[in-house]
């Protein structure tokens, strides 16, 4: 997969798209020079014309249309124009499933456009619909316990976490329940192929432990809803009437163990990650209240880095000030190209607010204050600012690996809409 795209590499290259949209981008260009004033070209127009062009010199099927469909639906969208971004998407991806089966692997980007689509007109149901059809046509084409598997539920993965915080309390349960169902078919994998040593493996066990902290942390914010059973591509309905925050404390603390192991076994490992790492379980005992056995992880990764090079500077870099502890942020190599071209925010609408915390040496924030509180900042909204971070929790800064009390200063982001319909 390319890092800063949704779209997944094709077993096959089409160079025929590229050559028509030359011979269209060259047209424009000659009637552009006649003019006398140049003028801009529009993309869908641009699409638009190539799509006539290779219809009329071959037919409504050939195998380069997918890709200029693909392109004006990502246009489309950049627009926010979903119902004929949705339709470009849609007719790329018939074209595919024409030339080369209903199960070619070539559908991928399509139906991961799709589902970015359909979640911004508020269909959550047909985004699952399409993600199903994904995972399907890849595990046909695989077999589900093939780890040529990794990188589709990887992505996967990813793409239910991520729209979690877009939906009420029951649409982001249902994510985790896919999700979960996800995880476990990945962590199979992994415990089969047993190969501690992949460079890929540790990112896929710390994706597992965040995977259970979003279910932790949801069961102990909500609760369990009355009717519970998900179902993805499975005969068995997947329940979550017996899982509790400690089974999900438990695996998440073993995910990110074998995280620790597995850069053990690196070729040339560094010793900031696998400080990192150690760093991480010590995050992971603290935001469940294990404060003895965080204290241990942390001293472990300070005196884990002693006899390195930059020794001081590396402690420092973990540990020279409290930093939060976010399970929440995947830090994946997948991006959603689509969302991200779609977004309004700027930085005038991203004003930040400054937040003055002391942070104990058990991570917890105290003495908050709002240091450049605006005349129309009101009584609830500074209550709910306090209360936001009072829920948080940070690394305390540590010297000579004793956790110590500390002072911050950090910019807190006023709050945006999001632009996808909830649901």
């Amino acid at each position: 997969m390319n890092d800063g795209s949704i779209d997944l590499k094709l077993s096959r290259h089409k160079p025929t798209a590229a050559v028509l949209f030359c011979a269209v981008f060259s047209c424009l260009a000659a009637a552009q020079s006649e003019l006398p004033e140049f003028k801009q070209s529009d993309p869908i127009s641009d699409y638009l014309n190539a799509i006539e062009l290779a219809e009329s010199q071959t037919s409504a099927y050939s195998t380069e249309l997918a890709e200029l469909y693909l392109g004006l639906g990502k246009s489309h969208f950049s627009r926010k124009e979903y119902e004929p971004a949705r339709q470009a998407f849609q007719r790329g991806m018939q074209i595919e499933r024409v030339n080369y089966g209903l199960h070619s692997l070539s559908q991928t980007p399509y139906l991961m456009s799709i589902a970015e689509t359909e979640s911004y007109l508020g269909n959550w149901d047909k985004s699952q619909q399409a993600l199903e059809n994904l995972y399907l046509i890849n595990a046909q084409a695989y077999g589900e316990n093939d780890p040529r598997m990794l990188p589709v539920l990887d992505e996967l993965l990813d793409w239910y976490l991520t729209t979690y915080s877009e939906r009420p309390a029951n649409g982001g349960y249902q994510n985790l329940l896919i999700s979960e169902k996800l995880g476990d078919r990945m962590y199979n994998i992994l415990q089969q192929t047993d190969d501690l040593g992949d460079p890929e493996v540790p990112q896929l066990y710390r994706k597992l432990s965040h995977l259970h902290f979003f279910i932790a942390d949801h069961l102990k914010e909500h609760g369990e809803p009355a009717e519970n059973g998900f179902s993805f591509n499975s005969g068995a309905t997947v329940s979550s009437a017996n899982t509790t925050s400690r089974m999900h404390y438990q695996r998440g603390e073993d995910a990110l163990q074998k995280v620790i192991e597995s850069l053990e076994q690196q070729d040339s490992p560094s010793a900031l990650d696998q400080a990192n790492a150690m760093a991480e379980l010590g995050d992971w005992y603290l935001v469940f209240g294990q404060r003895g056995s965080a204290n241990k992880a942390y001293d472990l990764a300070y005196q884990s880095l002693e006899g390195s090079e930059q020794t001081e500077q590396l402690q420092q870099s973990l540990f020279g000030e409290a930093k939060l502890i976010d399970f929440t942020k995947l830090n994946s190599k997948h991006h959603f190209s689509l969302a991200a071209n779609n977004s309004e925010q700027t930085n005038a609408e991203a004003e930040e607010l400054e937040i003055s915390v002391t942070i104990s040496e058990y991570g917890v924030p105290k003495n908050i204050e709002v240091l450049n509180a605006p005349e129309n900042l009101d009584k609830k909204t500074h209550r709910k600012i306090i209360n936001d971070i009072r829920g948080t929790r940070y690394r305390p800064k540590l010297i000579n690996g004793q956790a110590i009390s500390s002072s911050i200063i950090f910019p807190y982001p006023s709050p945006h809409q999001s632009q996808k319909i909830q649901g």
